[in-house]
């Protein structure tokens, strides 16, 4: 994945917007021998690598060809030595240096060398490469996937330009018409603060908070975002709309994507669960217990002009279906925008697990309230799924 210092864009001003770079078809030469230098150099340290796939790319300007770079080791793969044997060397060789210091023969350096490294090498290039072998610029080309082709690398520079910018953004807007299960299945794995509402004519929009509008951890937020664009590009008839800051204090510039841009990704398919409390607490339940089943995001809730897509939904073999929704750990304006909403939520079988803490917070909220520590309790949880059922005489 690209970084903010690989980033390419074009800046207009008039209209304050920005777009991300594009490769255009005359750069496919360029980019079949750079990884031509990748499937040619097994064996070599990185920098030896990097370097010649520099080589085979100065027909690019050289802001694209870093970037180039970066996304062809990103799909490489390396090896290098492990554990401790690499610095322990590198401390033997320097105290038995010390010792003798100053070292006046000639000859005496290769024979420290052999003490450390057997045999010794034949160059100082050789002696540096060996000694600093657990460094990344001497790590060794292992493997580069076969299949991997100039188009590909085209649509990794594409995505990842569009991916670099989100780095910077403020808010993102999504409009979708179609896949919308899709985009906001992603939003949740993604673990991005989002807000959902339903537009005229069928369509939803969903609201980002950007890495910019995160006070803590906003590197690792904007990874995430990153990581929701490559599942957005996957989807059909959307709009997307961010607002960019570049620097703190300057005005935010537009920038627009579509599925109409032809953004590709080969982002494998999505883990089912976008939390280890979910993940465990499905698997804790089991697919059937006391009647009840358990499914993943399949009921769409109204809440005024907003929607809630409820975590879970419980289904017992007498018809009756309760929503479970968890609230897990936000910034407090989300968390206060979560409780608004969930206020005006209509559906009558709604279940909110809150943390602790968070519990009187909660409590005025039309559902049954379900306080967790560490995780959800079946013997908590299971008396409140019961109380939705009917009484039967």
């Amino acid at each position: 994945m690209l970084t903010k210092a690989h980033r390419v864009y074009r800046w207009i001003k008039p209209g304050s917007s920005i777009s991300s770079d594009r490769l255009e078809d005359d750069c496919l030469p360029h980019l079949e021998r750079a990884i031509a230098v990748y499937r040619e150099r097994f064996g070599q340290a990185l920098g030896q690598v990097r370097n010649a796939a520099r080589q085979a790319l100065e027909g690019l300007r050289p802001d694209r060809a870093e970037a180039v770079v970066e996304l062809l080791d990103g799909a490489a793969t390396y090896e290098w030595p492990s554990g401790r044997v690499q610095a322990e060397r590198r401390v033997k060789l320097f105290e038995g240096a010390a010792r003798e210091h100053p070292v006046l023969d000639p000859d005496r350096p290769r024979a420290l060398l052999g003490e450390v490294l057997d045999p010794a090498p034949l160059t100082h290039e050789e002696a540096v490469s060996q000694l600093y072998a657990d460094y990344p610029e001497f790590h060794r080309l292992k493997a580069f996937p076969n299949d991997y082709t100039a188009e590909n690398l085209r649509a990794d520079y594409d995505l990842g330009q569009a991916q670099a910018l989100l780095y910077s953004a403020l808010r993102v807007t999504v409009d979708a018409r179609g896949d919308f299960k899709h985009i906001l299945q992603y939003a949740r794995l993604s673990r991005l603060l989002h807000r959902v509402r339903r537009l005229a004519g069928g369509s939803y929009r969903l609201v980002f908070d950007g890495p910019n509008s995160v006070l803590r951890h906003t590197h690792a937020y904007g990874v995430d975002f990153a990581g929701f664009l490559a599942a957005l590009v996957q989807a059909r008839d959307w709009r997307m709309t961010a607002e960019i800051v570049l620097r703190k204090g300057w005005r935010p510039l537009t920038f627009t994507l579509s599925s109409a841009d032809g953004l590709s990704s080969r982002l494998a398919a999505p883990e089912l669960f976008d939390s280890a409390l979910e993940e465990t607490f499905a698997q804790k339940f089991g697919e059937e217990r006391d009647g009840w089943r358990l499914r993943r995001e399949t009921m769409i809730l109204e809440a005024g002009s907003a929607l809630v897509v409820p975590d879970f939904v419980f289904t017992h073999a007498d018809g009756t279906e309760v929503a479970l929704e968890i609230v897990g750990y936000w910034t407090p304006e989300y968390l206060r925008e979560k409780f608004a909403k969930l206020e005006k939520v209509k559906a009558p079988n709604l279940i909110v697990a809150v943390r602790k803490q968070l519990a009187l917070q909660a409590g005025s909220l039309p559902a049954t309230v379900l306080p967790f520590s560490t995780g959800l309790r079946l013997r908590d949880l299971m008396p409140r799924l019961e109380a939705f059922r009917p009484l039967h005489p």
